[in-house]
């Protein structure tokens, strides 16, 4: 039964192959990309090791500020100023974290915030800025990815992920276990970029 499910999803996948741009399948084929390693089938649209390599050198490549990016975060963190409950503990995903920890100027009553990338030298530039400004909550550096959250269950007050879960081959399951990751009244703000976002 699985594996006739299994073939179906790859007939399908190679019939309507040019429907995914050649440079977002992860493997040399079509039917390559989908993940039959007990993954349940899950097509993976986005290379992850790849997507590693891009963070790593825009780490080194990124400039001090960018209007664009500022401006999302901005508009994420006006929301905090929306809810009279204090988040002490906070996780920041990838993306945009830095901009979203530059301008977070105290708001959400945030103590403890841990800042999460799948990059390591994204990470390491991030605690090197932290050294240069010692203002703002107590902050924690972790290399890690969204697919994968290696957070403790219910142990988080918010999530805020800027720019970041769109890159992810499993969105529902990446929310999933954000949820997972969250307190009971915990709350999740995200930017994600859609399809024609940028048109």
């Amino acid at each position: 039964m699985a594996s006739s499910a299994a073939a179906a999803r790859r007939l399908l996948l190679l019939r309507h192959h040019h429907l995914f741009p050649r440079r977002y399948i992860s493997s040399s084929s079509a039917a390559d990309s989908l993940d039959d390693g007990g993954g349940g089938g899950r097509l993976k649209i986005f290379d992850r090791d790849l997507k590693r390599r891009h963070r790593d050198r825009a780490a080194w490549a990124m400039r001090e500020t960018d209007g664009f990016v500022d401006a999302v975060a901005e508009n994420l963190l006006d929301r905090l100023e929306d809810c009279r409950k204090a988040f002490p503990s906070a996780l920041c995903l990838g993306g945009s974290a830095g901009p979203v920890r530059r301008l977070l100027r105290g708001r959400g009553g945030i103590e403890k915030l841990i800042m999460m990338d799948m990059s390591a030298d994204m990470v390491r530039k991030w605690r090197e800025s932290e050294n240069a400004t010692d203002d703002g909550p107590e902050t924690h550096f972790v290399v890690g990815d969204e697919e994968f959250l290696p957070i403790k269950e219910s142990s988080q007050d918010l999530i805020i992920s800027c720019l970041g879960l769109h890159w992810t081959n499993d969105l529902p399951g990446a929310m999933i276990q954000c949820r997972l990751a969250l307190k009971p009244d915990g709350l999740f703000l995200a930017a994600i970029l859609g399809g024609e976002t940028l048109k």
